[in-house]
């Protein structure tokens, strides 16, 4: 229907130019601050192991809460049933937050780092899941449009909070980075809950608990197994760097880590968008359409990805010296497997969504644990050897792995699938009915 198909044109426009300005945020930042800490490289180091922290429970967030509801939200049969739902999970949400800022918290003091840092790192890590709630929330809906506005208002708090503490405080340091990005977080996040008060009530009481229990039982703790291990695979190797090399290790892998962080961003928001027209046509038991979907913007991202690649092969006598100003030697040859790496993680990103919204988090956790296996010993080999460029070699491997048990996972076209059986209905959420469906 052409109204649909226009509302879908929209709405990736929308979340094309929303990450588009996030990536453009977050890449012109970290190189900003390579350059600032380009004769105390440590200091970036710890940087990116608490962005790495984050990104980790966002991804924790997004198995026990994010996607669980981006998934039964369009099988609510009235408004009422899902302001109920949407603030069982937000209760849920909550909760998880909390948790993940006492455990960032006492994670920095346990390791050496003094309490200012400690506080601005728990902080901007519970606001980074409060601002993915809110944007998993307006994605669920196909509202990108809203995304985008309050996407936009953080990066201009961020931006001008920045420029001002750069030009007029003291030197920039992490807790008073850390303290910026938060607030700019929050404040979006605070704008989009107040718009809609219905769906982020605190909901204590029995009917939520058995709720979540009952989607704890049967999804959610294999989708945090799958999330614990896959993680492992993406990240894990920032901490074990850190362990066996130093900081300083850690800033020369992340620093060439950063060049492909575009596109993992623009995969991400893909995601989010991509979730919500897969469930419609996995609800409808319609995997040919479904397919087609996954295809196509296999396709198109891959084609992004090549092209990417390729400027970026083009432009590296330039990035290298204006970038890097020969601080970060012997950045090539990692550049390169980042670029093997992000080709694979972005491949099973795509593919392994169509599984996820199936539910069949157990199986992929299977999955994500060989994959984890495999780049755990990959790892093991590189600490013997003493060679932390080659860890990135680890993070290959098990995406591999990985990637070749979702190929495995994918259900057969042609033949109708017995999905509304593994979708919502198993959480006790009636059947689907057609709400603000979005098709391509």
């Amino acid at each position: 229907m052409p109204p649909l198909r226009d509302a879908m044109r929209k709405a990736v426009l929308y979340s094309v130019i929303d990450q588009a300005a996030l990536s453009a945020f977050n890449f012109a930042l970290a190189f900003a601050l390579i350059r600032i800490w380009s004769d105390n490289p440590e200091v970036f180091g710890v940087y990116s192991m608490v962005f790495a922290g984050a990104l980790a429970l966002t991804s924790v967030q997004n198995a026990l809460i994010n996607a669980q509801f981006t998934i039964l939200r369009p099988k609510a049969t009235s408004d009422n049933d899902e302001a109920t739902l949407l603030s069982m999970f937000w209760t849920v949400n909550v909760a998880v937050v909390l948790g993940a800022m006492i455990l960032m918290f006492a994670a920095i003091l346990a390791t050496g780092g003094h309490l200012a840092l400690a506080a601005s790192a728990a902080a901007y890590v519970s606001a980074t899941l409060l601002r993915e709630y809110t944007r998993s929330h307006h994605f669920s809906n196909m509202n990108v449009r809203a995304v985008l506005a309050l996407d936009g208002v953080s990066l201009a708090t961020s931006i001008v909070l920045l420029g001002v503490a750069y030009a007029f405080g003291p030197p920039l340091g992490l807790p008073i980075l850390f303290a910026i990005l938060a607030a700019g977080l929050l404040i979006a996040s605070a704008l989009a809950a107040v718009t809609q008060r219905q769906h982020y009530r605190i909901l204590c009481d029995r009917k939520t608990a058995a709720f979540y229990r009952d989607v704890w039982r049967k999804h959610s703790f294999w989708a945090l197994m799958g999330v614990i291990t896959s993680e492992f695979q993406q990240r894990g190797y920032v901490f074990v760097v850190a362990a066996a090399f130093g900081a300083g290790s850690v800033a020369l892998i992340q620093a060439a880590a950063l060049l492909f962080r575009p596109i993992q961003l623009v995969t991400h928001a893909w995601g989010k968008l991509a979730r919500a027209v897969l469930a419609d046509h996995l609800a409808n038991g319609d995997i040919d359409r479904a397919r087609a979907f996954t295809l196509a913007s296999f396709a198109v991202l891959g084609g992004l990805f090549l092209a990417f690649s390729a400027a970026l092969a083009l432009g590296w006598p330039f990035i290298s010296e204006s970038l890097f100003r020969g601080r970060y030697t012997d950045l090539g040859g990692i550049v390169v497997l980042w670029g093997i790496a992000a080709g694979v993680i972005m491949a099973t990103g795509i593919f392994s969504l169509e599984v996820q919204t199936l539910m069949r988090f157990k199986a992929l956790s299977f999955g994500a644990a060989l994959g984890a296996l495999v780049c755990a010993l990959v790892l093991a080999v590189v600490v013997v050897l003493g060679d932390f460029r080659a860890s990135v070699l680890a993070v290959i491997a098990g995406q591999l792995a990985f990637f070749a048990v979702v190929l495995r996972l994918l259900p057969k076209t042609g033949s109708a699938a017995a999905v509304p059986s593994e979708t919502a209905r198993d959480a006790s959420i009636p059947a689907p009915v057609e709400k603000d469906a979005a098709t391509p």
